[in-house]
Order: structure tokens, then sequence, then C-alpha cells
């Protein structure tokens, strides 16, 4: 691949749909793959039950061929949180980081409010024992959520390790809107640091600038291209059903810190028709033997479920 700014992806279509059968009725939201070995790629997603909460569930598919699905997960990888803590109406799965001891999952955690706004968001830390596929959590409460550099809200996280440390990337809220009487978040993406992963060091201002007012940037995705941090995420505005159909954008970074919009060449758009014509979002990226490949969800942040595309250049 020359340069992460020609990169343009081929759509091969829908990958998964719940059938809205047993425990997880509706909805695919934030695909996050993960190669279990050379053959068969996990991917994660938040799926919802009977009262609209979100839990994880995940299928397997085969990795040189994503639309053929080998497994698909029937039962809780982890339980709501215990009443009154900070997950107890919502569990989303943000991204994975390797460990000595096993596999750390960082996540958002849902709680519902009565009056003035909808919910509270914060984020979590889960356990992945490979071994016995089996979850936990780290710590009943949040390792980030609202405090003084977080009034509104804190969610979506994706982290990396690099050079001893730990990056995340997530979503902090900077205000609330009422259209139409209805509480809507305004969000994007901010930036923090830490040694050991649990706790952390915020930058306190906005890494991914908006570009009008009420803007929605969600759920960033970084991989370190060429010595490059490129970052893929969803955009949307908040005032009407139409202005809240997310697109996938696109931004690029020499420090992660500081980032540059370069929505124009994020490469995928929606589609003319279909599962995916409406909305574009959660979009996640992945290298298998110098392929790019990237999962999304498609409309009504998932409720017609997730698909993937191929970058159509390699990465050297």
């Amino acid at each position: 691949m020359s340069s992460s700014r020609a990169i343009q992806w081929s759509k091969k279509g829908r990958i998964f749909v719940p059938s809205g059968e047993g425990f997880f009725k509706t909805h695919a939201t934030r695909p996050i793959p993960y190669l279990l070995n050379r053959e068969i790629l996990r991917i994660f997603f938040s799926s919802r039950d009977h009262d609209d909460r979100m839990l994880p569930n995940f299928i397997d598919v085969e990795l040189r061929n994503p639309s053929i699905i080998v497994h698909v997960s029937e039962h809780l990888l982890i339980t709501l949180g215990s009443p009154g803590t900070f997950d107890d109406c919502g569990v989303a799965l943000g991204s994975i980081v390797e460990q000595a001891d096993g596999v750390r999952i960082y996540y958002g955690g849902w709680k519902r409010r009565r009056s003035t706004v909808s919910f509270e968001l914060a984020i979590g830390l889960l356990h992945w024992d490979k071994s016995t596929d089996t979850f936990r959590r780290v710590f009943t409460g949040p390792i980030l959520g609202q405090d003084r550099n977080h009034p509104f809200l804190a969610g979506g996280p994706f982290v990396i390790t690099e050079n001893g440390s730990y990056k995340m990337w997530y979503c902090s809220g900077t205000d609330w809107r009422f259209p139409s009487n209805n509480p809507e978040p305004i969000y994007t993406v901010f930036y923090a640091e830490s040694v050991d992963g649990i706790d952390w060091t915020p930058h306190n201002k906005p890494v991914i600038p908006y570009k009008y007012d009420g803007e929605v940037i969600s759920a960033p995705w970084v991989l370190k291209l060429q010595g490059k941090y490129c970052m893929w995420y969803s955009t949307r505005g908040h005032a009407t059903r139409e202005a809240k159909n997310y697109t996938i954008g696109y931004a690029e970074s020499f420090d992660g810190l500081h980032w540059e919009r370069l929505d124009d060449l994020a490469g995928i758009s929606r589609s003319a028709q279909g599962w995916d014509s409406e909305m574009i979002c959660y979009p996640a990226v992945f290298v298998h033997e110098h392929k790019m490949y990237m999962v999304y969800s498609g409309n009504g942040v998932g409720r017609e479920g997730i698909g993937y595309a191929v970058a159509n250049s390699s990465v050297e």
C-alpha cells in the first residue's frame, strides 16, 4: 500500500443478522474482529434482549471468507451488572488487548436514567480466559466514567499497547441537546494514556474536532500503518431521524494525539439499496496476510446486521 490515503473498500455483503429467536432478539452493533486461530475469525458484537438492553455475543467465521459462518453463540458471555452499578442496563464491548495472563476487553457500560437525559455511559474492563472461553468483570465499577474531565459520559473505548504504555481513544460527551424534547448526547473522540491499562490520564480536549454544531462522532478504531496512526469512526447529526444515520469517517495522525480529519478519503459509503443503504457505522479494521478487512454495522445501528469489505490495496 503506497499510502493510507489511497485506501478504497470493496463491499462483500452482509455476514449476519440476528434471527429474533432466543435471548438475543435484535441488532449486531459494533463488530470487533479477533483472530481466534489461522482459520477462524471471531466477530464479537453487541446484541439486544427483549428489553432493548445491549449484551455481548459473537459469531465465528472463516478467516479467508468471512461470509461463511461456522458458529453462532447463543448464550450470555457476561450478565448485566448488579442493580445500581454502572452497567446494570447494558454491556457493549469496545476493544480487545492481549495480556500474558489472558485477554482484556474494554467495554461501555450503560445505565438508564428516568429524568432529564436517557442514560449514563462509563468504561469498564473484562477478563477473557481463552482456555475456558469465559468472561468476568475485573472491577464492579468503571475504570473511566463521569468526573471533572468527563461531565457527561465516557464510552466507546479503543485501546492499544505501545512502547510499554497503554493508549486509549474513546468517546466523551460535550453536551446534551433536546430536539423535539428528545434528549440527544453530543460527543466526539478523546484520548488518554496509562501505565497499567487501569488508571488513566486523560487529555482534556477532543482529538477529533467537530465539523459542525451538533455533530456526533463515535466508536474510534485505530491502526498504525507505515508509521502513521489511521482512525476510522462513525459520524452523524442529531436533530432529525435522517440526520442520525451514521456514515464512516477517517482521520490520520503522526502522534496519536493530533489528528487531521479526512472523511472524504474514508473509501466507503452507504449502498444505493439494501441492509446498509441508510446507515454504515462502527467500522473495525484488521490486517491478515497483507490484506485489509473491515467489518461494520448497517441500518439501524446494526438492526439489519453486520457485513464486511476488503481494501483494494495490500499492506506491506
